[in-house]
């Protein structure tokens, strides 16, 4: 992976993900859905990350919990990672590895947030460079290595 790469190459904006945390957990499964998004990224009333919301508690929540008046407070990861925007895209990538986001919120020096980064679009990228690798290689080169006969002094003449 290009290593100069920096998380704002790469970060998509979010503002479709955003809630409150002190949403209702109804409102928060209707933006899941209808913005088809598999995690929604909570804020304090200064805009400020919270936590993150997994569809997978919003749903163990709904089954569990018929009160109109819960909130995805409840439910939130308050553990977050996040990552600023100048941030070498090369040095985040454990972070999708380690703890298994799918997201990782992109926020300023305030900790408001400014973007996402989503792991299917570090995936894509890595693809796209593997094709790169791949369609410059010469065809010389197409057989393996360990396929090709080893050349030995077997077939020289020996001196007597």
């Amino acid at each position: 992976m290009n290593q100069t790469l920096l998380v704002s190459d790469l970060m998509r904006n979010c503002c479709g993900a955003i809630v409150s945390e002190d949403t209702r957990l109804r409102d928060a499964a209707e933006i899941l859905v209808t913005n088809s998004l598999t995690v929604l990224i909570a804020t304090d009333s200064s805009g400020g990350l919270v936590g993150v919301v997994p569809e997978t508690a919003v749903i163990r929540r709904l089954l569990t919990t018929p009160l109109r008046t819960a909130t995805i407070c409840e439910i939130l990861s308050r553990h977050v990672e996040s990552v600023l925007p100048q941030t070498s895209l090369y040095s985040v990538l454990h972070l999708f590895r380690s703890a298994c986001h799918c997201v990782i919120p992109v926020v300023d020096e305030n900790r408001l947030i400014v973007g996402l980064v989503h792991r299917q679009d570090v995936v894509r990228l890595l693809l796209s460079e593997m094709d790169d690798v791949q369609t410059s290689a010469p065809f010389a080169a197409a057989e393996p290595h360990f396929l090709k006969t080893p050349k030995t002094r077997s077939n020289q003449p020996k001196e007597s």
